[in-house]
């Protein structure tokens, strides 16, 4: 039986004396896990070889996502290197277990939407994660808003066992750091700030109970761990800076019970302006935003890109794979372009070595424009018959590209 679940809320919703979480600054931060199976974001027209809000795809998200291990990982707001999240995943809680979803699933992953060829039409994902034992099976589907800078996942969750109770759990990593952040729940809305960057989560998902703290030591799931409960509810993180985690207890779930939920990420210059992002979205609707993300009708989105590339059909009829490949390839190379400075290709939407490194200091790994990789993109794009682009780029490196008249020039 499927049971659609709409917003409401019990002990989140009811009005609470402000309690704050204590611990700061938590446990030391880490960058997100490097071996992306999925990166994403919307795409957007040039205007005269720059983006803007006054253009023909209107305004410009600039969200960037990635997937690692069967969850959302580093994802990205203002600037293409700037990370504001390390990952949201479930906790799972059954009768004798506590599962983490990254290390206890079986994950597939796939695009959500493709041709009649089976080649992918967006970068929009369709990710399955099957627990091992059976108990429980997890369907996410991840794109973003191409009008709002929001993230949208649906999530469709299925107990295969009795007493299955999901918890929501975010690992925040706002302005690029993972430490001196601060944290806050009120109005149904879990928000992560550091300076004039914000991301708010808003779901409709029946939230039994909620807290925000610092990770490892009153993030909610460090308790869920050692007693198996969550009862220690805090609204704040007052004004303590450090490493921040959200908690999210949902309604438990009966054997051969369902539920979709739909949950968003909202990004802005303030609280305010990141809840009214989350909110916007999340009013819109999981198809009016997919919709407008993939190019239906109208909309300009990622199916326009690909029908932009003259060269894409001849070079798929020669592919073994009538194409997939290439496909994807065409759409993860434009995915990989800063949209405040167009022309801006990176090398890769990751962190190296991420999942072992410290994040206590801001850092672009791979997420940096260099002039090999850099180059590599611009023949692609050049082979696919995108014109455009490689104009832009070219554009960009040279008004970045140091010369022996700049000062800190070193001959390299």
């Amino acid at each position: 039986s499927v049971v659609l679940l709409s917003a409401c809320s019990d002990k989140s919703s009811s009005p609470q004396q402000p309690t704050t979480a204590p611990g700061a600054p938590g446990k030391s931060s880490l960058w997100s896990y490097s071996g992306k199976t999925g990166i994403g974001t919307s795409y957007e027209q040039y205007t005269n070889g720059a983006y803007s809000d006054s253009g023909a795809t209107g305004v410009v998200s600039k969200v960037w996502f990635s997937i690692a291990q069967g969850i959302l990982t580093e994802t990205m707001y203002g600037l293409i290197h700037e990370a504001q999240l390390q990952e949201l995943q479930f906790f799972i809680k059954g009768n004798d277990f506590l599962d983490e979803e990254k290390k206890d699933t079986v994950s597939t992953i796939e695009y959500l939407n493709t041709d009649p060829q089976g080649r992918p039409t967006s970068l929009a994902y369709k990710i399955v994660n099957k627990d091992k034992d059976g108990k429980y099976e997890i369907e996410k589907h991840i794109f973003t808003d191409p009008d709002s800078q929001a993230l949208m996942m649906r999530v469709q969750f299925r107990a295969l066992a009795d007493g299955i109770t999901p918890y929501i759990f975010v690992n925040p990593s706002i302005a690029n750091t993972g430490s001196n952040d601060s944290a806050a729940f009120a109005n149904n809305t879990w928000t992560a700030s550091e300076g004039s960057t914000s991301m708010s989560l808003k779901t409709n998902a029946p939230v039994a109970q909620s807290t925000v703290g610092f990770e490892g030591v009153s993030d909610g799931i460090t308790e869920v761990k050692q007693s198996g409960s969550l009862t220690k509810i805090y609204t704040s993180t007052g004004n303590d800076k450090g490493n921040v985690a959200f908690t999210l207890q949902l309604n438990t779930l009966k054997k051969d019970e369902s539920a979709q939920w739909d949950l968003v990420l909202g990004f802005g210059k303030s609280p305010a302006e990141s809840q009214a992002a989350a909110e916007q979205t999340l009013a819109k609707g999981y198809d009016k935003v997919l919709a407008h993300y993939n190019g239906d009708g109208d909309a300009i989105g990622w199916q326009d890109f690909l029908s932009s590339l003259p060269a894409l059909e001849k070079l798929s009829a020669t592919a073994t794979d009538d194409g997939k490949l290439l496909y994807t390839s065409a759409m993860v190379l434009k995915a990989q372009e800063d949209k405040t400075h167009a022309g801006a290709f990176i090398a890769s939407l990751s962190n190296p070595w991420g999942d072992i490194k410290p994040a206590e200091k801001s850092a672009t790994g791979y997420k940096a424009v260099w002039p090999r990789d850099f180059y590599q993109v611009a023949m692609a794009m050049l082979a696919l018959g995108d014109t455009q682009s490689p104009r832009v780029e070219l554009e960009y490196l040279e008004k970045v590209q140091a010369g022996p008249n700049v000062k800190g020039y070193t001959g390299t």
